[in-house]
């Protein structure tokens, strides 16, 4: 397996605290496994950013940003047109996180702080109003609240569950059995079973219905209508999915879709 590669940033940008980067991307793109030697600070203001670090998966839908943090090997994958604004912080200026990727739910204040940097300017009056804005940016990721637990997806480490998660990933629509899949990568399904509660603290039920669960509320919020997303995900109607969505979120599909709409409106 190749290293992955790690990125930094000339001399010119090290005194700075935080680095500030825009990039847009198509639907689709995937950045491959890399690292920084600073804290990353994921933030879409509009599409959806799935992240894959070696321990979970993360899916960022409008409103959170995903702090990664400090050498951690991650990718990312874009569903829909994605305007990236992303910030890359100096390690020492954030307190140790508990875990290596934190949800950040972007309320108004961080989003101004964040457009703030980056319609700041490269002048001298752009340097000291980025001077008054990184501090806050910095205080408000400290006392964030964690954002929603439903973002994350764990992943393990064990190489047979890998492969079967990752094709999961890759066709979340499928209903093959765990005794299919464990005899594709040659094991009992009771060893299968098992692993799966060790590694993930889920059956592996729980695991692909959370895996189809977060890919729905990528989908909906980038405009992808239910019908077409339980159809997309292997449900056998779209009543069957609205229950299930239901059940975990407390709203349904529809409801989701018009929250999505008001927070990239505003």
């Amino acid at each position: 397996m190749n290293k992955p590669k790690l990125q930094t940033f000339g001399d010119g940008f090290s005194p700075r605290k935080v680095i500030a980067q825009a990039i847009d991307y198509a639907d689709g793109t995937h950045e491959i496994a890399h690292v920084h030697h600073r804290a990353q600070l994921v933030y879409a203001t509009s599409g959806n950013v799935r992240a894959a670090t070696p321990l979970g998966l993360w899916m960022l839908t409008p409103g959170n940003a995903l702090l990664i943090g400090s050498q951690i090997e991650h990718e990312l994958h874009m569903v829909g047109q994605v305007s990236m604004r992303t910030l890359y912080i100096e390690p020492d200026s954030l307190l140790p996180q508990k875990y290596e990727c934190r949800v950040i739910p972007v309320g108004d204040l961080l989003r101004a702080s964040i457009q703030g940097l980056f319609d700041a300017g490269s002048d001298e009056a752009g340097e000291s109003r980025a001077a008054l804005v990184v501090p806050l940016i910095l205080r408000l990721l400290q006392d964030a609240d964690d954002g929603s637990h439903a973002a994350r997806l764990p992943l393990p480490a064990n190489r047979r569950l890998r492969n079967i998660c990752e094709s999961l990933i890759a066709q979340p629509a499928s209903n093959d059995t765990l005794e299919q899949w464990a005899d594709r990568v040659g094991a009992s399904s009771r060893t299968v079973a098992r692993l799966f509660r060790q590694e993930t603290g889920m059956s592996f039920g729980q695991w692909r219905e959370q895996l189809r669960l977060a890919e729905a509320m990528s989908r909906l919020s980038v405009g992808h209508a239910a019908a077409q997303v339980a159809q997309d995900l292997g449900y056998a109607d779209v009543r069957t999915f609205t229950v299930m969505f239901r059940r975990a979120f407390g709203s349904t599909p529809q409801q989701f879709i018009q929250r999505s709409r008001e927070r990239t409106a505003i």
